[in-house]
């Protein structure tokens, strides 16, 4: 059994004004093609649904029965073009963002804060996960996209630059260091450095400055950046965060100086799932995110 929509409609438009020539004409088609439609249906459905002569035309105890079913499809069928509707004009929906704790503490929330004035019904979440964390949530479609600061296997991902963020020193407030403006590889050498979780991307990426730089290893390695921060606060080394995690590290007795030092940068990109289409109310956040990122670096915050 194939029943159309036009079919349905039909029966509903007769239904309703009990007459065919004005069935017809509401359906948009000619008075015989619309006797033929009629026809079809009920050779589909297997039963008469009409009782009709020249002056009458009425319910069938079968088609009184099969009224309700297509009032019920029909209201679905509404409903179902209205909700795509409300999604296709953002009105509604559902978006998820997976981001590291550093960008999900502010610039994030910042930015969908925006997103969520423009478009009040929509719902967002934020996952706020490590790195490889991140890539796992987007490739599983837990999460919509990411935020990144590893752009992923490209034949999985689709990675777009967002912004480079720069590198701090964090140290003690009464470090010598903390009163430079800026800190060079040089300044750092030898000296007791603590660091983060090893696999996860902040150590990953600092790997080619610490190398040139001959820090000290203290042999402290941390997961959490408040903990890094009191370590740092009490004396315990240095350590060197990216831009964005300097408030999570932020306390009494921690100072951060710019680390001025070639390729001292690191890249945060806008991941999803290759050859996967965004929803629309995803696919209006990532423009939004893309657009923000590309502003200029003193404008970001």
């Amino acid at each position: 059994m194939n029943l159309s929509g036009r079919l349905i409609d039909a029966f509903l438009a007769l239904e309703e004004t009990r007459r065919f020539a004005v069935a017809a004409q509401r359906c948009h088609v000619s008075p015989s093609a619309f006797s033929q439609m009629i026809g079809r249906l009920e050779e589909q459905v297997g039963a008469r649904l009409f009782d009709r002569d020249t002056r009458n035309v009425a319910l069938t105890p079968e088609g009184e029965a099969f009224s309700l079913g297509a009032h019920r499809i029909a209201s679905e069928i509404r409903s179902t073009v209205g909700e795509l509707r409300n999604l296709a004009q953002r009105s509604q929906g559902r978006v998820t963002v997976a981001a590291p704790p550093s960008l999900a503490a502010d610039w994030l929330p910042r930015r969908m804060a925006l997103f969520r004035q423009r478009h009040p019904g929509i719902a967002l979440r934020v996952a706020d996960v490590v790195s490889d964390r991140c890539l796992e949530l987007v490739r599983r479609g837990e999460a919509d996209f990411g935020l990144n600061a590893l752009p992923g296997n490209a034949a999985e991902f689709d990675a777009q630059l967002l912004f480079d963020e720069r590198w701090y020193v964090i140290c003690a407030a009464d470090d010598p260091l903390a009163k430079k403006r800026s800190a060079q590889l040089r300044d750092l050498r030898h000296r007791p450095f603590i660091h983060t979780l090893r696999s996860g991307s902040v150590w990953q990426q600092l790997q080619p400055l610490l190398a040139r730089s001959e820090v000290q290893d203290t042999g402290m390695e941390v997961n959490q950046l408040g903990t890094l921060g009191g370590l740092v606060a009490n004396g315990f080394g240095i350590s060197i965060v990216p831009e964005f995690a300097l408030q999570l590290c932020a306390r009494e007795g921690v100072a951060s100086v710019l680390l001025a030092a070639r390729n001292a940068t690191r890249p945060i990109y806008l991941v999803r799932r290759r050859q996967r289409s965004l929803s629309v109310a995803a696919e209006g956040l990532w423009e939004l995110l893309l657009g923000e990122g590309k502003r200029p670096a003193g404008r970001r915050g």
